[in-house]
């Protein structure tokens, strides 16, 4: 499926001029715009305390296991949006400057799965736009920050230009309710009209690649198993993201 996403942005970014869009801790490039996926495991302790009083004495009991966890966060707490994201009662719209998207995500999703660091802008996310880019994710959501300039800031300032979610955990949804998982009649329902386009993946004709208001920087767009209404979506994506 990589390597097809890769082609297929070349195809896209013809198609659709300025427009294009992985997994930080794998060799997997996802492109034409990419998709990018990544799971990682926290350890955290956790401490339970069951509390016994007798008469006036209260006696307490510390009981420490070790878990492993991944990235959740509860209904409603994270939206995605064509424009950015609502983490909690936060909005982040993209050009958001990077620590500030990140200290507003792990409020509501927790300490990131990875950070990339600042890395050169032709990378495991794809051709993106540089000179640098950097992918911090929560499992298999990311958030892609850039230096470059783009309709939000000038060149040198790093900012939140794009996120990708490609598969659960964590359980996200847009602010119209779209999930991973859902038909393409149900993303019909919820983003039919002139604006959403459902097509073939040109270098996949088994599978499909559906757009919502993509123009410019902004928009929503993914991947889905087929074409016919029955058919699943792979995967949602916010605003421009990387090319081939």
């Amino acid at each position: 499926m990589i390597p097809k996403l890769v082609a297929a942005i070349g195809v896209l970014a013809l198609a659709i001029a300025g427009c294009g869009s992985s997994d930080a801790s794998s060799t997997t490039t996802m492109t034409a715009p990419p998709v990018s996926s990544s799971t990682s495991t926290v350890d955290t302790t956790t401490t339970t305390v069951a509390r016994t009083t007798t008469s006036s004495t209260v006696e307490t009991t510390t009981t420490t296991t070790s878990a492993t966890t991944t990235t959740t966060a509860a209904a409603g707490q994270v939206q995605l949006t064509d424009e950015g994201i609502a983490a909690g009662a936060t909005w982040v719209p993209f050009g958001t400057l990077d620590e500030e998207t990140i200290t507003a995500l792990t409020a509501v999703l927790g300490g990131p799965t990875d950070d990339s660091g600042w890395v050169d802008s032709f990378s495991i996310y794809g051709t993106c736009p540089g000179p640098v880019i950097r992918g911090v994710h929560w499992d298999n959501f990311v958030a892609l920050f850039t230096q470059a300039e783009t309709d939000f800031w000038t060149r040198g300032v790093p900012h939140f230009f794009a996120w990708y979610y490609t598969a659960t955990p964590p359980v996200l949804s847009t602010t119209e309710g779209l999930e991973i998982g859902d038909t393409l009649q149900a993303l019909d329902d919820l983003y039919g009209g002139a604006e959403l386009i459902i097509d073939e993946d040109p270098f996949d004709p088994t599978g499909g690649y559906w757009s919502h208001d993509l123009v410019g920087w902004t928009g929503l767009w993914g991947y889905a198993d087929g074409t016919d209404p029955d058919s699943i979506v792979t995967s949602v994506n916010g605003g421009r993201g990387c090319g081939e």
